[in-house]
């Protein structure tokens, strides 16, 4: 089975490929080069498993990560000052990167040989897949972080890993230059990584497209038909990711960063599938190719694309592997908007000429380079498979407003595109999503002033801040952040050079009982923003502004603590320096920017201003920014943000906001039943723009609930002592696993009882285990990740959640040798203020636990239903691993895996009780 080409097609292409003179052949010419400086030095396999840490790989100064060389294993460059960083952690971080920059020269060799430029190269390919087969199986499926894998410490790097390997061979026997390599590598290499990635299905993550690519191309290659077909068809396969992670609009519901990565791996996938005749259906192949460009026209004056999500910042579009992407998709169809991106990284001269780093690309999990300006010879490998010859003529192609309504996300361009304004409604983005629905991005050219600052390091403890709803322009309700919620779009309209975008968050979305809209009108030099809100009961509402302005003279600010959520989410312990003045309703507060004003700031009520300084975007150290907050149940904020207009001073007033001009102009804004009216007065003469483009909804989508699951049966009642306890035993259908099954894991087993007595709920926790491993309570931080240590312990996780309550009560608890003294630290984002005692002793076959948890302080604010969601969690682990082994869990853990958990129980799942009435 050909993976990508058939023989007779690998023949035609090498015949374009050597022709004299061809783009082709220079690129052939350029990718020889850097193969050779690799093969220059001794290219070894490494011994040792990858190993993800919060520090390996990051400079400890600086907080960003170590530049990559491949010829550098023990030395690591800061790329802000050149200093080198050593440690074992920093070696164990950059194998990860060279086993992937390995198979991709693999790649590189293979598609070179086949094509007959680099003949010799086929030897290398050989001796690096013999090489493979020594090692593969040597590498331990042990303390993993995101699903099973030898080499790595996460399933879909291990994808991409063994796709380059399969894709590397198929081409290499294509060209009839394998030689008698591929029994060994499908036996020692393929067949067991293809079963460990089967084994770990992600859903509708990114990491899904990698992995059902590999598992295509590995099937096909060993004949295993049922992994194809699963790889292709089932409910995670590429047909799903293509219907449903790829919205209707050709977006991947994650975000541009995600977008570029998901798109890539399904670029595999769908290519496997036409070359072996498996047809995708038209409207899911109109998705995918509409996708090369969708993340295109959302690009930033500066030609990066908006951090949005779990996105790395600053991320420039001017990159050697988002030319090769616009190269994919013209090869498939003719696109203006491809054609003119193309223009802009090849021809415009924007750039200056700059190291590409494409000699040190690592396969297709990116490492993000400079701008740099480009030509063809700087793609890789699949270009020189599948680009056309010979592009067609190059033509700008500016970017304009675009709605993008699948993903949720409105941008108006004004200015030849040099102001941008965007509102991010829409899509909550999934487990890479962020709590910022109605956030506002605004740059002018180069200077973003409200800005998304993405995400830095999932190890560190400011991915935190990152995914707070704090760190973005979005507002905020009592203090926390908002709950993961979709947004919906209201109205957006352009005509005339003036554009909006209408939307609102549904009551309940943001925060229970809380409904909120915002409204951003783009004219040609100047914004308007508003946003409104309304509370069925008293509330906080907040509006976070990531810009670093000077105010107008007069404000009187008193340093004072900015108080808010105390869950690190919330990421109010993020900031610092914090003060605030009062600005009584409908005052108008002036912001400049040197020399020149550039926002005007009033609301309805009575608000708090608040200057603060907490984290700027990755790697930049600390910025300032603002906050406004009102009280109450409901009000309005307007702000009127100027690039080029000469704004004299702004009065809000009710419903309508006037705009008066240095030169006599006036121009009056008002929403009209869902409509966008604006007044023009210049110089005598009158007249006006009306905005409609309302979208019409069937019904508003569901909200979270902050109460108790409505599941299926009847809650279990807690008893009263003297009956008998509550009594629940846990063991193979209990067990969530990492690498190990239950059986593997020595068949650990529980029995959690719950019973009240007089004044105490008793959760009593016997686990049967040998040997049990507790971690020493002087034992340094491993500092694996931004978790608590103590997850990778034997020991339990407690939580109870009684109905009305906003979060529920959650310990993390690890016997302390010697006596019967408890670890006990608070759950993260947990409730405060109910007091819990905590008790253990050693047994014959393992250890007990005993909770005392106050029936008075699990009533107070609670529902008089009594009703209670409990989880159980007994962590399990094993003394020869860094990251815990596996857990048994109360509320059933059968199919489930511990990865990415922390210590974090998502109330949904928790188990249905009664407490005894009181």
């Amino acid at each position: 089975m050909r993976l990508l080409l058939s023989g007779d097609e690998l023949a035609a292409r090498a015949t374009v490929v050597r022709a004299p003179g061809g783009a082709l052949s220079a690129l052939a010419a350029s990718l020889t080069a850097d193969l050779n400086a690799a093969l220059a030095h001794d290219l070894v396999i490494p011994a040792q498993k990858a190993l993800l840490s919060r520090d390996g790989g990051r400079c400890p100064r600086h907080g960003v990560a170590l530049a990559f060389d491949p010829f550098e294993p023990r030395q690591h460059r800061c790329p802000i000052d050149g200093e080198m960083w050593r440690g074992d952690r920093h070696d164990r971080w950059w194998v990860m990167w060279y086993q992937l920059w390995l198979s991709e020269r693999v790649v590189h060799g293979a598609t070179l040989a086949a094509l007959g430029v680099a003949p010799a190269a086929a030897g290398f390919v050989r001796r690096m897949l013999d090489g493979y087969a020594d090692h593969y199986l040597e590498y331990p499926n042990r303390d993993n972080v995101l699903g099973p894998s030898r080499p790595f410490f996460s399933t879909y790097l291990e994808s991409i890993w063994l796709l380059q390997l399969c894709v590397a061979m198929d081409v290499l026997d294509t060209a009839g230059l394998a030689g008698d390599t591929g029994a060994r590598v499908r036996d020692r290499v393929l067949e067991p990584s293809m079963a460990l990635i089967a084994s770990y299905d992600e859903g509708g993550s990114n990491r899904q497209a990698w992995n059902n690519a590999a598992l295509i191309a590995a099937g096909a290659l060993l004949d295993e038909s049922r992994v194809v077909q699963r790889a292709i068809a089932s409910p995670s396969g590429v047909i799903a990711l293509l219907s449903s992670g790829l919205l209707a609009d050709g977006t991947w519901y994650e975000g541009e960063n995600y977008h570029f990565f998901a798109h890539r791996g399904l670029w595999y996938g769908v290519t496997m599938m036409e070359r072996m005749g498996v047809p995708v259906p038209a409207p899911l192949r109109e998705r995918f190719d509409e996708a090369f460009a969708t993340p295109l026209l959302t690009a930033l004056p500066d030609f990066t694309f908006p951090a949005r999500r779990d996105s790395q910042y600053g991320v420039s579009l001017r990159q050697w592997r988002f030319a090769e992407s616009c190269e994919l998709g013209l090869a498939r169809r003719e696109d203006p908007r491809l054609a003119g991106a193309l223009w802009t990284l090849y021809e415009s001269g924007d750039s200056p000429r700059g190291d590409t780093g494409r000699w040190r690309s690592t396969a297709e999990a990116e490492r993000n380079e400079p701008a740099t300006a480009l030509d063809r010879t700087d793609l890789g490998w699949r270009s020189l498979l599948f680009a056309r010859a010979e592009l067609p003529v190059l033509a700008p192609f500016p970017l304009k407003s675009v709605l993008l309504s699948g993903q949720g996300l409105g941008v108006l361009r004004r200015n030849a595109g040099r102001a941008y304004l965007a509102l991010d409604y829409g899509h909550s983005g999934g487990g890479h999503g962020h709590p910022d629905r109605l956030n506002v991005l605004l740059s002018v050219g180069d200077e973003r002033w409200l800005d998304d600052p993405g995400t830095g390091s999932y190890v560190d403890a400011s991915l935190h801040w990152y995914r707070s709803t704090l760190a973005h322009n979005a507002p905020l309700v009592n203090g926390r952040s908002q709950c993961l919620t979709d947004g919906m779009l209201r109205a957006y309209d352009e005509r005339d050079g003036v554009g909006w975008v209408d939307a609102h968050v549904p009551t309940g979305g943001i925060a229970p009982g809380v409904r909120v809209s915002r409204s951003v009108v783009a004219m040609p030099n100047y914004a308007l923003d508003r946003v409104e809100w309304a509370s069925d009961d008293a509330a906080s509402f907040a509006l976070p502004l990531h810009i670093d302005g000077e105010l107008e003279a007069g404000l009187i600010f008193a340093s004072a603590v900015l108080e808010g959520g105390e869950a690190l989410d919330d990421g109010f312990v993020f900031v610092h320096d914090t003060a605030v003045t009062v600005v009584p309703a409908a005052t108008q507060v002036v912001m400049h920017r040197g020399e020149r004003a550039v926002a005007w700031i009033s609301a309805s009520t009575d608000v708090e201003l608040w200057r603060i300084v907490g984290p700027g975007a990755p790697g930049s150290g600390e910025h300032r920014f603002h906050l406004l907050r009102a009280r109450g149940t409901g009000g309005r904020m307007t702000i009127v943000w100027s690039w080029a207009a000469p704004i004299a001073r702004v009065v809000a007033a009710g419903e309508a906001t006037a705009i008066e001009f240095t030169d006599g102009a006036t121009h009056t804004h008002r929403a009209v039943d869902g409509t966008w009216h604006v007044d023009l007065q210049t110089h005598g003469a009158r007249s006006s723009v009306d905005l409609d483009g309302r979208r019409r909804h069937e019904g508003e989508p569901d909200t979270p609930r902050l109460t108790l699951p409505d599941v299926a049966g009847e809650p279990d009642r807690i008893p009263q002592a003297p009956e008998p306890p509550l009594t629940v035993a846990l063991g193979r259908d209990a067990y969530r696993t990492s690498e190990a099954s239950w059986e593997e894991a020595g068949c650990p087993r529980a029995t959690v009882s719950l019973r009240a007595d007089d004044a105490d709920l008793v959760v009593d926790v016997d686990v049967r285990k040998s040997p049990v491993v507790f971690r020493a309570p002087a034992a340094p931080d491993p500092e694996l990740d931004n978790d608590d240590p103590d997850i990778h312990s034997d020991g339990v996780q407690l939580y109870l959640h009684p109905e009305g309550w906003s979060e529920p009560m959650g310990r993390l608890a690890v016997p302390v040798p010697g006596g019967e003294q408890v670890r006990a630290h608070r759950v993260g984002g947990s409730r405060r203020g109910v007091p819990v005692e905590a008790t253990w002793h050693t047994t014959a076959t393992g250890y007990a636990m005993r909770f005392r948890v106050r029936l008075a302080a699990l009533r107070e604010g609670g529902r008089p239903s009594h009703a209670l969601g409990v989880q159980v969690v007994v962590n399990d682990m094993s003394a020869e691993r860094t990251r815990r082994r596996g857990q048994l869990v109360l509320s059933g853990g059968a199919g489930e895996r511990v990865y990415l958990r922390g210590d974090r129980e998502s109330p949904a799942h928790y188990r249905r009780m009664v407490l005894p009435r009181g």
